[in-house]
C-alpha cells in the first residue's frame, strides 16, 4: 500500500468514527426530519466502513469478495443524496409539504445499483466490454446522481432564513453538513480520476479538510445535544422565595439559547401557528408543537416564556380567542357560540368561556351581542 493510500485510509477511518458518533447521537431523537438524518448518517458510516475494507484489503481480498462487498457499498451511496435532501425538506419546508414523503422514484437508482452489483457478484460480467461499462456506470454514477440533491439541500438551507421552520442553529448545522458532504463528493470524484489527471496533494488535502470538517460538525452536534439534555434535566432552585422572573431565568440558565434566539424562535412559532392554523386542533400540546416546529419542548417553552412572556396554553389560546372573536363579530356567521368555540380549537364550552373572558373581559355571548348592537 502506497503512502497516499495510507493517508486516505487514515482519513477514512476518522470520518467513519465521526459518522458513527453522529449516528449514535442522532438516533432516538424525535424532532422533525431526524429519522432521515439518522438514516443518512448510518448509510454514510456503513459505506465508509466498506470503502475502508476495500481500500485496506486490496492486497488480500479475492475478486469475488470485492464484488460481494460492493453489493452493499454501492447502493448505500446512492441513498445519501435522497436522504440528505429529505431531511432538509422535512426540517425547512411547511408541514403540509414536509408531511408528504419523497416519492419512491428517488430510491430507484439505489435499487438499480443493487441489482447490477448483485448480478455481477452472482455471475460476473464485468470482464466483457459492455458488462464493464454497465458496472462502471453503476459504480461511479452516484456522484452525478447525488449532486442535484446536494445542491437542493444547500439551496433550502440558504433560502430558509425567512421561513418559520428550524432555528438558526439548525439551518447553519444543515449548511455545514451539506458543505462537508460536498467535500466528500469532490474527494471521491478526484480519487476516481486517473493518477496523472488528479493532483495527488489536492486529493489528499481535500480528504484531510473533509475529515476536519466532519470532526467540527460532530463536535457541534454532540455539544448541542448535551446542552439540550442539561437544560431539560436542570433543576429549579427552590431553597428560598424567588420572583417569577428569577425562577424562569434559573430554569433556562443552561439551555444555551440567548434572548435573541428566543425572540427569533417565538416569532417563527407565531408565523407557524398563523400559516398552518395549528390552534384549530383541540389536542395540540407542547410535544406536538415541538415536533411540528423542529425545536425541542424545552426550547419552545423557553422561547414562549422569555420571548413573549406567555405560557404554552396562553400562547395557543391567544390564537383561538382571536379566531373566535373574528367569527363572533361577523354577522354572516350563523353558527352557535359553542360551534365557533369548538372550531377555534377549544375542547369544551367551559374552557372556551373562561379563556375568552380572561382575554376580553366578556363572555363569548356578551361579546357577540355587543358587536351586533354596534
Amino acid at each position: 500500500m502506497t503512502p497516499p493510500d495510507l493517508l486516505k485510509l487514515a482519513a477514512g477511518a476518522a470520518i467513519l468514527g465521526l459518522a458513527a458518533l453522529s449516528t449514535g447521537v442522532s438516533f432516538g431523537r424525535t424532532s422533525r426530519g431526524n429519522p432521515l438524518l439518522t438514516a443518512f448518517l448510518a448509510c454514510f458510516a456503513v459505506a465508509n466502513l466498506f470503502g475502508l475494507v476495500l481500500l485496506g484489503g486490496q492486497a488480500w481480498l479475492s475478486p469475488d469478495a470485492v464484488r460481494w462487498l460492493r453489493v452493499i457499498e454501492v447502493p448505500l451511496v446512492y441513498l445519501l443524496g435522497p436522504l440528505l435532501y429529505g431531511h432538509a425538506r422535512a426540517l425547512l419546508t411547511p408541514a403540509q409539504a414536509a408531511a408528504t414523503p419523497l416519492p419512491l422514484a428517488h430510491l430507484l437508482p439505489a435499487g438499480l445499483a443493487f441489482a447490477i452489483s448483485l448480478l455481477n457478484a452472482l455471475a460476473p460480467f464485468e470482464a466483457s466490454p459492455l458488462g464493464d461499462a454497465l458496472f462502471q456506470l453503476s459504480f461511479h454514477g452516484w456522484l452525478l446522481q447525488g449532486a442535484p440533491y446536494l445542491l437542493a439541500t444547500l439551496w433550502l438551507s440558504l433560502r430558509a432564513s425567512s421561513a418559520p421552520r428550524g432555528t438558526a442553529i439548525q439551518r447553519s448545522g444543515l449548511r455545514g453538513l451539506a458543505v462537508v458532504m460536498a467535500g466528500c463528493w469532490l474527494a471521491s470524484a478526484m480519487n476516481r480520476w486517473p493518477p496523472d489527471a488528479a493532483p495527488l496533494l489536492a486529493s489528499i488535502g481535500l480528504s484531510l479538510l473533509t475529515t476536519v470538517g466532519m470532526y467540527l460538525l460532530a463536535c457541534r452536534v454532540v455539544r448541542q445535544q448535551l446542552r439540550v439534555r442539561a437544560s431539560t434535566a436542570a433543576p429549579v432552585m427552590v431553597d428560598m422565595p424567588a420572583s417569577a422572573e428569577d425562577t424562569t431565568h434559573a430554569r433556562y440558565e443552561r439551555s444555551g439559547i440567548d434572548a435573541a434566539q428566543c425572540a427569533a424562535i417565538a416569532s417563527a412559532l407565531t408565523a407557524l401557528m398563523q400559516d398552518e392554523r395549528l390552534h384549530e386542533a383541540p389536542g395540540l400540546d407542547l410535544p406536538s408543537l415541538s415536533q411540528r416546529s423542529g425545536w425541542s419542548p424545552n426550547q419552545v417553552s423557553q422561547a414562549l416564556n422569555q420571548g413573549l412572556g406567555q405560557s404554552f396554553s396562553e400562547f395557543v389560546n391567544s390564537f383561538r380567542v382571536a379566531a373566535a372573536r373574528a367569527c363572533l363579530s361577523d354577522p354572516s356567521d350563523l353558527r352557535s357560540v359553542l360551534d365557533i368555540g369548538l372550531a377555534a380549537g377549544f375542547g369544551s364550552k367551559s374552557t372556551f368561556n373562561s379563556a375568552f373572558k380572561r382575554a376580553t373581559g366578556q363572555t363569548p355571548s356578551e361579546y357577540r351581542r355587543l358587536t351586533a348592537s354596534n
